[in-house]
């Protein structure tokens, strides 16, 4: 799946790195070149990722984004309330998503009392590579020697976890 790059900022794309330590610009061009399928890409050349940014920016921009329903509903009189005390950001029915939704209905005094409709909680089904990006390095360091891995052969939390998950379906398949 391609990233939205429209909500990280140009400088941090071409310099910076995500929080498992893997720089944005190497993700940015996998997503550049499987959406434009160039014959070469320079990232040696500023010039050449200006362009690559301006045109996945514009791609991105031009195409038509779906609203996701959301199943909360504001009651009337609290259309229109910020996000939260002191935010600019405004929830009304027609921005509202589940994930804000959610937040509001945890973190606002008022909770419950905001909305005419709430969506039922469905149960969420994590995948082992998901699980595994939620714990901390130390955590998967000793999960990886518990399955005869070497945690430093892998630079960051990213690697590490794809390992001990490709090892655990190896693990699971030879039982």
């Amino acid at each position: 799946m391609v990233r939205d790059w429209r909500n990280i900022d140009k400088v941090t794309i071409f310099n910076g790195k995500d929080e498992n330590g893997n720089r944005y610009l190497s993700q940015f061009l996998k997503d550049y070149q499987n959406i434009f399928q160039p014959d070469m890409i320079n990232a040696g050349c500023q010039r050449c990722l200006n362009d690559y940014y301006n045109n996945y920016i514009k791609y991105v921009s031009s195409m038509k984004t779906e609203k996701k329903e959301s199943g909360f509903k504001l009651r009337e009189k609290y259309n229109g309330i910020p996000l939260e005390f002191g935010s600019a950001t405004l929830v009304t029915n027609a921005n509202i998503t589940d994930e804000i939704g959610n937040k509001l209905l945890k973190d606002h005094p008022r909770g419950e009392e905001l909305f005419e409709a709430i969506p039922e909680e469905e149960e969420i089904v994590l995948t082992r590579i998901e699980v595994l990006d939620k714990m901390t390095r130390a955590q998967l360091d000793e999960t990886a020697t518990g399955l005869g891995l070497n945690p430093d052969d892998y630079k960051n939390k990213g690697l590490i976890a794809e390992a001990i998950a490709e090892k655990e379906e190896v693990v699971d398949e030879e039982e």
